[in-house]
């Protein structure tokens, strides 16, 4: 559901009056970059949900098992997603039972464990993964290849 929720220029112009420093441009242009992400999200979501039964959650975790075929510690499994250990550590649980995660001993380190993904987990990855990024790809046909590359570089200058 698209939320409208951009000030007008007007509104910002008052604000302005009261801090000078606000930039009216800066605030609009933030605020429909947060809007565009979230319809963009929404909608990559909406087909991992409807399609592979998969929460935004447990996507990105099966992401960060397909990209460390090795394996890798449930602790960087968080910290590469961005939740708490004890969510990892019930999300891998669930994964385990059906047969798409094993967790195995780290043969480096004999009180560590490995998450990875068994074969079912890598097919069902290697399945999902062409569809899900043909789909990323015609969500940004809207722009041309060199405005893909200056959004990028774009937002990679803002974030840091």
């Amino acid at each position: 559901m698209k939320r409208e929720m951009l000030p007008s220029w007007e509104e910002l112009a008052r604000h302005k009056k009261i801090i000078p420093e606000i930039n009216p441009s800066a605030v609009i242009a933030m605020l429909e970059i947060k809007q565009a992400g979230e319809e963009v999200q929404q909608s990559v979501m909406d087909v991992l949900q409807r399609e592979y039964h998969l929460s935004e959650g447990k996507f990105c975790l099966l992401i960060v098992l397909h990209q460390h075929p090795q394996g890798i510690a449930p602790s960087q499994v968080a910290a590469k997603v961005g939740v708490a250990k004890a969510t990892v550590s019930t999300m891998l649980q669930r994964l385990e039972r059906e047969g798409i995660v094993e967790i195995l001993p780290d043969p480096k380190d004999a009180r560590g464990k490995l998450a990875c993904l068994t074969q079912k987990g890598r097919d069902f990855m290697d399945g999902l993964l062409p569809a899900h990024y043909l789909r990323v790809t015609k969500l940004m046909e809207r722009l041309t290849e060199d405005e893909q590359k200056e959004l990028s570089r774009l937002l990679k200058k803002m974030s840091g």
